[in-house]
């Protein structure tokens, strides 16, 4: 992952924390949770200051955290049903399989060839009937923010493109207007996948 996205978080993660405080639960979550097996195990891509793993916790699932800073990841300390680990996102090599997988506006922040070799692990730690979904910034073409932060948005056609090549079929879509921590709108898309029986 971009070194100077993970100084940032670093440098900012109880700014983020307060900005993420405000937020509610939102149509993606429960759409989340609707389709994973209650009591099921989840992996949380780039949890950040974890209050989408806590949610998650709270509503029944146990959740594996991880991300790649250490200042975000301090949110989530000693807190029980959650195991969080300081790990970059494209060095996962999990031996279990989970019942899902979220990856909200995390993905974003990788190179393109980072974010292709991620979506190919996916199948091999996702159990039969899992679902993976996926939160991105929607455009084609990388850029720095004011803030320093790396995000390398991808579109819909290239991302059912990349479900089809790795067996996993989107059952769930949707858009939505938004607004990022600098303040500036943004276009985001939604999807949510499993792999194909």
């Amino acid at each position: 992952m971009d070194d100077k996205t993970i100084n940032f978080y670093n440098k900012n993660a109880e700014k983020y924390s307060e900005w993420r405080a405000n937020e509610t639960e939102d149509q993606a979550q429960k759409i989340f949770l609707k389709y994973t097996k209650p009591d099921g195990h989840i992996l949380d891509l780039g949890c950040g200051t974890g209050e989408k793993t806590l949610w998650f916790r709270n509503n029944g699932l146990a959740v594996t955290a991880i991300d790649a800073s250490a200042k975000m990841l301090e949110f989530l300390k000693n807190v029980d049903g959650v195991f969080c680990s300081q790990l970059d996102i494209t060095e996962i090599g999990f031996q279990e399989k989970f019942d899902g997988i979220w990856a909200s506006f995390s993905v974003q922040h990788l190179e393109v060839h980072e974010q292709n070799k991620l979506f190919g692990k996916i199948p091999n730690i996702l159990k039969e009937g899992g679902i993976f979904y996926l939160g991105m910034h929607e455009g084609d073409h990388s850029y720095r923010d004011q803030l320093g932060r790396l995000y390398v948005p991808r579109t819909e056609k290239d991302l059912r493109a990349i479900c089809h090549s790795y067996n996993l079929v989107i059952f769930e879509f949707f858009r939505e207007e938004s607004t990022s921590f600098d303040g500036h709108p943004i276009e985001v898309i939604h999807i949510f996948s499993r792999l194909k029986p």
